[in-house]
């Protein structure tokens, strides 16, 4: 909450066995706002079970602008208990529903579904931050909130290459932001040397970055 600039809005979902928001749809990041805001979190305790589809459900269900990108950070010290319990079906109704939105998940202390976590944070196109048992909760999302302060490229893909890629990791480009490299695996059918395109959406424009790509059919290296 101390990152929000007048600019942002945001949402709170608390979760246990049932789900309730903080307020209905987004709320405008002023200081009254922010002040209620933080009273809801320090009110908050330790009951019940863990609803995590249906935690999602809530934060998925109001959709983004198009204007700008809805970051989602899902924080849970626990197992899915109520509701939904297989990890595969809760990331493939997120996946279904990403949109313009992105996943960005918190496991805290020892009892976390890592397969669970790092699943949303590749459909939701985000990562996955693991916080130990007595370590600075506030620190992790500090970390990631500083490096999300800077986004460089969005909705990225390959547009043309010399030849065609199969079996691509990641799938789905991620973003990237500033400082941040990106690394693409992928083995290619065909041969030869040429472009290779990179389209992505910077400040809402589309832009497009040509790389020269050199494929050979088999390499020492």
């Amino acid at each position: 909450l101390g990152t929000l600039t007048a600019r942002d809005r945001f949402r709170l979902i608390a979760f246990s066995s049932g789900v309730r928001p903080f307020r209905d749809g987004y709320t405008t990041a002023t200081p009254a706002n922010l002040r209620e805001a933080r009273e809801f979190v320090d009110g908050l305790t330790a009951t019940g079970g863990t609803n995590l589809q249906g935690a999602l459900d809530a934060a998925l269900a109001e959709r983004a602008d198009a204007e700008r990108m809805s970051l989602i950070f899902f924080m849970t010290d626990g197992l899915p208990s109520v509701g939904e319990n297989a990890p595969d079906k809760i990331a493939a109704s997120a996946a279904g529903r990403i949109g313009r939105h992105r996943i960005f998940t918190f496991g805290v202390g020892h009892d976390v579904n890592t397969y669970l976590l790092d699943r949303l944070a590749v459909e939701g196109r985000g990562t996955a931050t693991y916080v130990a048992p007595g370590a600075d909760v506030g620190d992790a999302v500090g970390g990631v909130m500083s490096k999300l302060s800077r986004p460089a490229l969005s909705d990225l893909r390959i547009v043309s290459a010399p030849v065609r890629f199969l079996d691509q990791a990641p799938a789905a480009l991620p973003d990237l932001f500033f400082g941040e490299e990106l690394v693409v695996l992928a083995r290619y059918r065909g041969t030869g040397d040429g472009p290779v395109v990179i389209e992505g959406t910077r400040e809402g424009r589309r832009e497009r970055f040509t790389l020269t790509g050199h494929f050979d059919r088999q390499s020492s290296a």
